[in-house]
């Protein structure tokens, strides 16, 4: 895997910036800080366009702990989006997907008319900043296996989400 420029000084290997052990051979990178060396064009963009050119806060959805998962999947699919955030005093504090809804709902003993949604979420949220890089967004998901990344400000508010629907636009995007 070609990473975004932190070379390992023992191996090497170009790991993802931001990581804390090399990839390769687990060497501890938290001292290493190697600004990222464009292969071409597009990679150029990943490294360097943050996460807010994706146009992400046109793909927020938000609910409380206490919602009613039925009522949160009527509203995914009212909006067609495959992921709410969940909110608490205006604070991330999970997130619910269709992901969860395949995982933990069917053909589980759980009605969703009265189970909250606190109770499948998935917490605490992985989140990253408007201003991170594109690169920094598709690491976090490729290690996580995430297909949806919150975006949270300073105060630990919900601003967007990023999909990998969004992504695959960018690039799209990029390309012609």
């Amino acid at each position: 895997m070609d990473g975004a420029g932190m070379i390992c000084p023992d191996c090497g290997y170009d790991n993802y910036q931001g990581e804390e052990v090399c990839e390769r051979c687990l060497h501890d990178l938290t001292q290493v800080d190697t600004a990222p060396r464009p292969k071409n064009e597009m990679h150029r963009h990943i490294i360097e366009d943050p996460v807010s050119r994706l146009n992400p806060a046109a793909h927020l959805l938000s609910c409380k702990p206490g919602d009613k998962v039925s009522d949160v999947i009527e509203s995914m699919k009212k909006q067609r989006l495959g992921c709410v955030v969940i909110e608490d005093n205006r604070r991330l504090i999970g997130v619910f997907t269709e992901r969860d809804v395949v995982m933990k709902l069917t053909g589980k003993p759980v009605d969703p008319r009265v189970t909250p949604v606190r109770a499948l979420m998935t917490s605490p949220a992985e989140s990253v900043k408007s201003t991170d890089s594109i690169a920094y967004v598709l690491n976090k998901m490729s290690i996580g296996g995430f297909r949806h990344v919150p975006i949270a400000d300073e105060s630990g508010r919900a601003t967007g989400v990023v999909s990998v629907r969004n992504i695959l636009e960018y690039l799209a995007a990029q390309i012609h």
